[in-house]
């Protein structure tokens, strides 16, 4: 499974490779530099002009020595300071290297090469930039924002690990990375500025990255390693009861959803705990499940609640009082975030509890109390204070959800628009409870469920087009999926 790195793992990295491996950094910077060089010559001829805007650390440093590279190949190269000559040590090795007739210092010549080059190299900023960026560079980089660009590692202006974007970033055509994925390619509006990211190995090995935590990147090869073979001589309590708290006179579909999305992924028996006037209409809809009304205590393995739930806290104390594996989605975390105490209390009472959160963004902004838009600037940061708060597993929908516990983040990659319906997430929250109930560990059923999701939009999108697929075809796309997933016993 591949893994994303911040900007601190990567430093990290970069010094264990010097102090433990002998590999010198400017080893290292001269592989990414060839690397960088090699992306440049398959956009550009030797008659072409390429400029080099570079700045004073080791991304400027990558940049002088891939500059020379081209220069030596006979490209037309010209190389641009855009702060000044106090470089750093490995940067000033590899700047001694050009022929001085490439240099460029001063902005009214740097923006007039930049009229006349067919290729921009951005060799700016790395993986520390913070901020905002000055007013000479922007003054710069808005004068070549309409050529074709290549990012160096990530594009200038960007920030490494939230996603963030100053104004005025530079928007690559391509960016060539190096030894591992950022987190701002994974994350808005960051990833709008990456283009196509070319993952480049340098000599830093997989075993010196993984001494720190990444961020997973879910795929089918690790789901597939989480699915648990089904024996043969089995029947339905193998696989667990799974107890939905769905639905309210208003949103029957939410309950249909979530009950079909759990059994298409597995569930021995599902439960649909409901008011007893909608029961006649879920049972026109579904023939699989137990239908039941909301009292006393369910034999359940697992718990869903809140899908089409409503401002029923009966129901939602109703699901906690089954003191089971619980997931709670949608209305049952819009209460919660109105009384904080439900959650605190349910998880004090029993220390041992296994709790899956599965907010959007304005859904864990009320549980954080701020805005979605602030969840979104990082979303990484907003889980990780949901998970400060209380011990549970979180999945945050939207494009590359995030699901992490306190010990492991994941970022899912697969999925499209077509998702973006309502009733998606009723039958996501489906899924990932029928793992649930089926005994997976709260993360690896979040894992599954989530990919399993994803891919079945992914799935559909080929015959339906992600204008035309519809929630309610998830749960049957999604088995087809684990027909090619499953491992029999």
């Amino acid at each position: 499974m591949r893994s994303v790195y911040t900007a601190r793992q990567m430093q990290s990295a970069d010094h264990y490779c010097e102090q433990k491996r002998n590999i010198p950094t400017l080893t290292l910077m001269s592989k990414a530099a060839l690397s960088l060089a090699k992306e440049c010559a398959k956009l550009v001829s030797p008659s072409d002009s390429v400029l080099f805007l570079c700045g004073k650390g080791n991304n400027g440093g990558d940049g002088f020595a891939a500059a020379r590279i081209l220069k030596e190949m006979g490209y037309s190269v010209t190389v641009a300071l855009l702060c000044g000559r106090e470089l750093s040590p490995n940067a000033a090795v590899m700047f001694r290297t050009l022929p001085p007739s490439a240099i460029k210092e001063h902005t009214d010549e740097i923006l007039i090469a930049a009229t006349t080059a067919d290729l921009v190299v951005d060799c700016v900023y790395g993986t520390g930039f913070r901020g905002d960026l000055p007013k000479q560079i922007k003054e710069i980089f808005n004068a070549v924002q309409h050529k074709p660009i290549v990012a160096c590692d990530i594009p200038s202006g960007v920030c490494c690990d939230d996603g963030k974007v100053s104004d005025g970033a530079l928007c690559a055509k391509i960016t060539v990375t190096f030894a591992a994925y950022k987190p701002c390619f994974f994350l808005y509006p960051a990833k709008d500025f990456c283009g196509k990211v070319v993952l480049a190995d340098i000599g830093i090995t997989e075993d010196v990255l993984r001494r720190n935590q990444g961020v997973g990147l879910i795929d089918g090869e690790y789901v597939k390693s989480i699915l648990r073979p089904r024996p043969e001589n089995s029947h339905k309590g193998t696989f667990g009861t799974l107890l939905t708290v769905c639905g309210s006179k208003t949103m029957t579909g939410a309950a249909y959803l979530s009950a079909s999305g759990a059994l298409r992924c597995g569930v021995g028996l599902v439960k649909m705990a409901l008011p007893k006037r909608i029961i006649p209409i879920l049972q026109s809809k579904l023939v699989e499940p137990v239908f039941t009304e909301r009292r006393g205590t369910i034999k359940a393995s697992a718990v869903l609640a809140g899908c089409g739930m409503g401002k029923d806290k009966k129901a939602l104390r109703f699901a906690l009082e089954q003191a089971r594996p619980t997931v709670l989605d949608a209305d049952a975390i819009n209460l919660i975030a109105e009384d904080p105490t439900l959650l605190d209390t349910f998880l004090q009472q029993h220390p041992a509890a296994q709790v899956i959160l599965t907010p959007h963004p304005a859904e864990l902004a009320r549980l954080l109390q701020t805005s979605a838009a602030k969840i979104e600037e990082d979303r990484l940061a907003a889980v990780k204070e949901c998970l400060d708060r209380w011990d549970v597993t979180v999945v945050l929908k939207g494009h590359h959800t995030v699901v992490a516990d306190r010990k492991q983040t994941f970022l899912n990659l697969n999925g499209n628009s077509g998702l973006s319906k309502g009733g998606s997430g009723d039958v996501l929250a489906g899924m990932i409870a029928s793992f649930f109930a089926q005994g997976y560990a709260p993360l690896d059923a979040a894992v599954c469920g989530v990919y399993l999701h994803g891919a079945a939009a992914d799935f559909l999108k080929k015959d339906l087009s992600e204008h035309g697929m519809l929630p309610s075809e998830l749960p049957q796309a999604a088995a087809r999926l684990l027909k090619e997933l499953e491992t029999i016993a």
